[in-house]
């Protein structure tokens, strides 16, 4: 028996008894896509860094054109922890812990840190399956990772969004 229930991200997820590794109806085993992946990609994949940051972005914004530290993160930083030390662990790409909020948080990482307000810092990431713009916090991620959905980016400083039909939509 399965149940469906609604994420935050407006995603359905499927709970059921079925074992792990369980999909569309076939067993498959992690192992298998392992060895599918090509090495020249899982060191791609390995050597991706968790967290990229700039200094001195350009964003056109309501009270005109500012100057600020860029970050991008997958799924965006915590509110409620410090930010230098979550840059920290993002930097070092520490896998000791089992669950890494600022990749795989929702609610807790949905709006800019306190300590980030101080000095104008855009934050940037994907992950919650939906655009969402709010001042300098940038969630970009219609696509939400579906074929049918498009994949978009937003071109600094402007602000225009440009998605994968090669169509420019002003975000205003």
């Amino acid at each position: 028996m399965e149940a469906h229930s609604d994420r935050p991200n407006g995603h359905r997820s499927r709970a059921s008894n079925e074992p792990q590794g369980h999909a569309n109806g076939r067993q498959t085993r992690p192992t298998n896509l392992a060895k599918a992946v090509p090495d020249h990609h899982k060191k791609f994949l390995a050597d991706l860094v968790w967290v990229h940051e700039e200094e001195n972005v350009w964003i056109d914004t309501e009270e005109g054109r500012m100057c600020c530290k860029f970050i991008a993160v997958h799924a965006g930083l915590e509110k409620s922890k410090r930010v230098d030390e979550q840059l920290m662990f993002l930097r070092a790409r520490d896998t000791s812990i089992p669950k890494v909020e600022d990749l795989s948080g929702r609610a807790n990482v949905w709006e800019i840190p306190q300590d980030l307000t101080k000095e104008p810092t855009i934050v940037v990431s994907g992950h919650h399956g939906k655009l969402h713009i709010d001042g300098l916090r940038l969630i970009i991620d219609e696509g939400g990772g579906l074929e049918a959905n498009p994949i978009a980016a937003i071109v600094l400083p402007s602000m225009k969004l440009v998605r994968d039909t090669d169509n420019v939509v002003a975000h205003n």
